[in-house]
């Protein structure tokens, strides 16, 4: 009887013993798959700079695709910002790596859209990551992309004409 006893006490030990592993080896990919995540994010910090003055807000704009960012209607991440001393300080908590394009624009008036004159030349001031002039036309996702693969920090100096 005492055999019988002894063998199912060592059953229960092997079974508590593999249940351990079992715990610590899928605790261990777990936290392999969270660390994985966060190596794979940063922080993209944008600083907007030559503001006529402080009227207004600036209207920030941040795409993850062509897609997205020629379409009129929408944009990944949009935000409306107050100006201070002539510039604008954005900061990107969380962002995955991958290619982003940036626009940004002064709306002076707080009308919601870049004023133009009858020739469609902006009024107000403009930019775009990269700091890209466009000629006579806005410039392309790829002309402006950035390649977010650690945190970094970009300066948007706005045009005027």
């Amino acid at each position: 009887m005492n055999l019988h006893i002894k063998q199912k006490l060592s059953f229960n030990n092997l079974a508590k013993a593999l249940l351990a592993l079992i715990i610590f080896f899928k605790s261990d990919l777990l936290f392999a798959q969270v660390t994985e995540n966060i190596s794979n994010i940063g922080k993209l910090t944008v600083i907007i700079t030559g503001f006529a003055n402080d009227n207004g807000n600036c209207r920030f704009a941040i795409d993850n695709s062509k897609y997205v960012y020629e379409r009129e209607d929408t944009v990944w991440i949009g935000k409306v910002l107050p100006i201070v001393n002539k510039q604008v300080i954005v900061v990107i908590d969380s962002l995955e790596f991958g290619e982003y394009a940036v626009r940004v624009f002064h709306d002076e008036n707080k009308n919601e859209k870049i004023d133009t004159n009858f020739l469609g030349i902006p009024k107000e001031g403009y930019g775009f990551s990269r700091n890209l002039k466009p000629r006579l036309s806005v410039p392309t996702f790829n002309d402006c992309k950035i390649d977010l693969n650690s945190n970094m920090s970009i300066t948007i100096k706005l045009i005027y004409r």
